[in-house]
């Protein structure tokens, strides 16, 4: 077992990032970045995936394990890190005035769906104004903010919220600003874009614009924003972090420091700058162009969950190496603030997970329970089976133990979204724990009779720990997901995300590509691999079925 280290300097990381959120910026799953940061000394850390917020379920589960362990001493936040346009509305006109000029509008890129973080966009002057997006780092500080946040996520998702990225802007934040905390986020900022804007015109300049910003937000979230600094060894960085502390003596907002992480180990470095460049540029072969440091020392982003006592020695090595003087007290403070926002302005709240089932598919007048037991029973008297006591024994069994599980809303729910694609479309026979049952087959979710090929009732009992699985193909997937939101309302319906993981063999390929490695040599070694090595490693290890 890993010994803890201790800080003297108390410290929650209000800013990090993760593989389940931020594809091809950040490495390692929430539970590495949680184990390191606990062992490292520090008191907490908040996930803040680039535009997305996909890592909440699994820092919700690790959560609940650290509390059975006995850490409590270390909380998990839940955030994000937005992207945000200073209005929407006002985008969308300059879209229509670029349009019309025919010249213009052809030197403006095309909106395709990048979800990938773009660094060299957000940390430069952007020439094209309708790619235009700054971060903004936002943490819920109870169940309201948090249900805020996924307000928020999912509306920037939606019509011209989205252009390439998801955005937000300062409308939609006033209208969900209950219950959250923000931090003014990295280099690639709303602010931030003030200064690569302005920084060649002076630093009034820059100043103006950045207080303009700070300025909107203090409007919003009053004294729940903070100017945020970090500490790296880049001259922009440091010069931006000299612009938040001199606005934030003017405009009496309060600072804190953050890591800004990207990768859960030290160790971990040159593995996430090889992953981050395979993201963006691994397909064309950079064996020439690719320079990596010969240590994390030299690294100019240190981005791990470094402890107080490590972000404090950052600032003094850095900002000495580099000719820039800050207040010592006024950096120690910033660090240690996070501590006293996490214990004063944050509840120690759990996340609801309970399921949420519609009760609209309820008819009126009925109960869940009464009413399944109604349509099952029509359905068997539809079929011709009313009076067979192998069906009538079966569907009792399976009805009885629907209603103990509390299942039946969700059967009820399942039968409503079947019978409307029905309307319109090919349904398949359906996958899953449950569309074995007679009570699948009696709704009409399935036209698979569980009696007449002999499909056990058990294999749905022994899925008992949570609710029946049920596995729908529709002849038209798009056409679905709009005759559902039309029917039973957008608040109604809720899309999932899903991302593909790195696989061995399509790694190595991606990587010899980046060193160009002969294709011919990286195919025969990732042919043996699968076809020898792999087949003895799963039966070492007495894995029967699926990746290893």
């Amino acid at each position: 077992m890993t010994e803890r280290k201790e800080s003297k300097i108390k410290f929650v990381s209000f800013h990090g990032h993760s593989t389940a959120g931020s594809i091809s910026d950040a490495l390692g799953y929430p539970d590495e970045h949680v184990d390191l940061a606990y062992n490292n000394g520090l008191q907490g850390m908040a996930f803040t995936e680039h535009g997305n917020m996909n890592s909440v379920s699994y820092s919700f589960l690790k959560s609940k394990k650290m509390k059975k362990e006995g850490k409590d001493d270390f909380r998990i936040l839940y955030g994000i890190e937005a992207y945000v346009h200073p209005s929407i509305s006002s985008w969308k006109e300059e879209k229509e005035k670029i349009a019309l000029d025919k010249k213009l509008s052809k030197q403006i890129d095309k909106a395709t769906q990048t979800l990938n973080e773009n660094e060299s966009e957000t940390k430069t002057k952007q020439r094209n104004p309708l790619n235009k997006r700054g971060h903004l780092v936002l943490v819920a500080s109870n169940e309201i903010g948090l249900k805020n946040l996924f307000t928020l996520t999912s509306l920037s998702y939606v019509g011209d919220n989205f252009y390439r990225y998801p955005r937000m802007d300062f409308e939609m934040l006033k209208k969900y600003n209950e219950g959250i905390i923000v931090s003014s986020a990295c280099m690639g900022s709303i602010s931030s874009i003030e200064y690569w804007e302005n920084k060649d015109k002076g630093d009034s300049a820059v100043l103006a614009g950045m207080e303009k910003v700070f300025g909107n937000l203090q409007d919003i979230f009053g004294d729940r924003f903070y100017g945020e600094l970090q500490w790296a060894r880049n001259i922009d960085q440091m010069r931006i972090n000299s612009f938040i502390v001199q606005l934030s003596k003017q405009m009496g907002f309060e600072l804190l420091s953050t890591v800004d992480s990207h990768f859960p180990d030290p160790t971990k470095w040159k593995d996430r700058e090889i992953y981050k460049t395979l993201g963006w540029l691994g397909k064309k072969g950079l064996a020439d162009n690719l320079e990596l440091p010969n240590s994390l020392e030299e690294m100019e982003f240190q981005l791990y969950p470094k402890n107080g006592d490590e972000l404090y020695s950052s600032y003094k090595n850095f900002s000495k190496e580099l000719g820039f003087s800050f207040n010592d007290v006024l950096v120690l403070d910033s660090i240690e603030r996070t501590y006293d926002i996490m214990c004063n302005k944050i509840d120690n709240f759990e996340i609801n997970s309970d399921v949420k089932l519609p009760s609209f598919v309820v008819p009126p007048g009925e109960t869940a329970d009464s009413a399944i037991e109604k349509i099952a029973y029509q359905g068997l008297k539809q079929k011709g089976l009313h009076r067979n006591k192998e069906y009538l024994k079966r569907m009792k069994r399976e009805l009885d133990f629907v209603k103990e599980k509390k299942f039946s809303q969700y059967f009820l729910a399942t039968k409503s979204i079947v019978d409307l694609a029905k309307e319109e479309m090919l349904v398949g026979i359906s996958r899953g724990s449950a569309s074995g049952s007679i009570l699948a087959y009696l709704l009409g979710i399935t036209n698979i009779d569980s009696l007449k090929y002999n499909l056990p009732f058990e294999r749905f009992l022994n899925n008992a720990g949570g609710f029946p699985d049920i596995d729908l193909d529709f002849s038209d997937n798009k056409k679905m997901k709009n005759m559902c939101i039309e029917r039973f309302g957008k608040e109604n319906v809720a899309f999932i995300s899903n991302f593909n993981t790195l696989q061995p063999k399509s790694l190595i390929k991606d990587i010899s590509k980046l060193y160009s490695v002969p294709f011919t040599e990286v195919n025969e070694v990732t042919t043996k691999m699968i076809n020898e090595a792999k087949p003895e490693a799963k039966k070492k290890n007495e894995i029967l079925a699926g990746a290893y």
